[in-house]
């Protein structure tokens, strides 16, 4: 009994030899019994620090607990208290560094499977809708009603959750969204055997019955202005997510077959939709992946899906200063995947049609740390070599595209929006920010965070302005 206590409760994975033939989810979750052996592990601290883990301080040890009861509902309604996402975070959060990792089981053995509890709740609330809404209607705390009217930029994590937040308390919410459907790097970016499709359109139809609206294919400086949003709205949120790749910039690096990691993703995903009638990226056999972090595994991973035998992550640093998830790797090297660390390109050939045909290839040596606190790679001279492929996906890392702001809102030198305080307001009336937006590229949970602070203040700033109104009009 005692060796149970320090032993996470295994779950089920799609074996190996079957995960590449498809595009079904791996990880496959606890079900009923395994997920309250899970639960008991939990001693219930009296200080529990994976709360302090979690960047959205979710209520762990609570939900947790009733889990433990067998009120597996009422789990579900305390976690979505705090979180607007939980079956999506349940599945890609980095919880090894997050709440798992703050278990003090950890000082023995393994910490309690946090997130695997959580997808378990929340995947078990929504299917069980109606039983999940009476009880959640009945235990919701009273809170004060914010009318008014709020425009949501942008359907990612950070943008569902401050409509869904807001939506709780009688604001009147729409979501533009550029892109044709909801979920924004949760439906696009994420591969379909990490997060299913199905799990952010649950969601997102919460939302829906909620009463927030969407209006689709409508993009912050192509179809509307913050300007426009500013007349119309009480109030703005911006949850601009860091959608613009960044390139190696290096020659040929333009040529067909060298794709971004986010339209590759974004292609493959859509494709896997019949009704978009959009044919899944072609590659051929020999795919190279430039960087190392998740965004690289989910390219490499999905690559050997669409028929690629020789698929290859090359990395300029080691995998001691990968920025990916232990369990990505792992993922990635049982699957087949290749790791070639300490390479870096620095330039591509093309054929004679313009397609790229290998990269050149540079070794690299770590030198003194940098920045980041991690050892900045050298190049190792007279080290350059031919490394043939038929496709190139860089996954390099992504920037915030909010230069249309830039003469309403302060920008920082990386482009994203400056805040005041960790609640979103920006240096203009009425309009919020988070996520992405202001943090760069970050997690799920972290937006998360953001969008459920910023819903809170902007439901104070709608009290405020209405009882302002309302006594002028007296």
């Amino acid at each position: 009994m005692e060796s149970q206590q320090w032993v996470m409760t295994p779950m089920e994975h799609l074996p190996a030899e079957q995960r590449t033939a498809s595009f079904a989810e791996v990880l496959l979750g606890y079900d009923a019994s395994e997920v309250l052996a899970e639960a008991d592990r939990c001693i219930q601290c009296l200080h529990p620090l994976c709360i302090q883990g979690c960047p959205n301080e979710n209520p762990i040890p609570t939900f947790i607990g009733l889990v433990q009861e067998g009120r597996v509902l009422e789990a579900a309604v305390i976690d979505y208290e705090n979180n607007a996402l939980p079956s999506c975070t349940g599945r890609v959060c980095a919880w090894e560094k997050q709440c798992e990792g703050s278990c003090v089981l950890n000082a023995r053995g393994e910490g309690v499977r946090i997130g695997a509890i959580e997808r378990y709740i929340a995947e078990y609330a929504l299917e069980h809708r109606q039983e999940f809404e009476a009880l959640r209607t009945a235990r919701r705390a009273a809170r004060e009603a914010a009318p008014g009217r709020v425009a949501v930029v942008g359907a990612g994590p950070a943008g569902l959750t401050c409509a869904d937040f807001l939506a709780r308390r009688g604001v009147q919410v729409t979501v533009f969204e550029a892109q044709a459907q909801a979920g924004g790097l949760l439906r696009d970016g994420i591969p379909e055997f990490v997060l299913p499709t199905g799990t952010v359109e649950a969601e997102v139809r919460r939302l829906t019955d909620e009463g927030v609206r969407f209006r689709f294919e409508t993009a912050l400086g192509r179809d509307v202005s913050l300007e426009q949003l500013r007349n119309e709205y009480d109030a703005v949120f911006l949850g601009l997510g860091a959608c613009t790749a960044r390139g190696l910039g290096v020659p040929l690096e333009d040529s067909a077959g060298v794709w971004t990691a986010q339209a590759f993703l974004h292609q493959a995903k859509l494709a896997l939709e019949p009704e978009t009638g959009m044919a899944p990226p072609t590659i051929g056999e020999r795919v190279l992946v430039v960087g190392a972090g998740n965004t690289a595994m989910d390219a490499a991973r999905t690559a050997l899906r669409l028929g690629a035998t020789d698929v290859r992550i090359v990395y300029r640093r080691t995998q001691a200063e990968s920025p990916s998830r232990s369990v990505e790797i792992e993922h990635a090297l049982t699957e087949g995947v290749q790791f070639d660390y300490l390479v870096n390109p620095v330039a591509f050939v093309a054929d004679a049609r313009g397609h790229v045909r290998a990269a050149v290839l540079q070794r690299m040596r770590l030198g003194e740390p940098d920045a980041s606190g991690r050892r900045r790679p050298e190049p190792v001279p007279g080290s350059e070599h031919e490394s043939p492929c038929d496709a190139v996906i860089l996954a390099v890392g992504y920037k915030v595209a909010a230069e249309m702001l830039r003469d309403l809102l302060v920008l920082n030198r990386d482009g994203t929006v400056r805040t005041v305080g960790e609640d979103g307001e920006t240096g203009l009336g009425g309009v919020f920010a988070g996520g992405d937006a202001v943090r760069g590229p970050a997690t799920v949970v972290e937006a998360v965070h953001d969008g459920r602070l910023a819903a809170e203040a902007i439901a104070r700033h709608l009290l405020v302005h209405g009882a302002m109104s309302m006594a002028a009009t007296a």
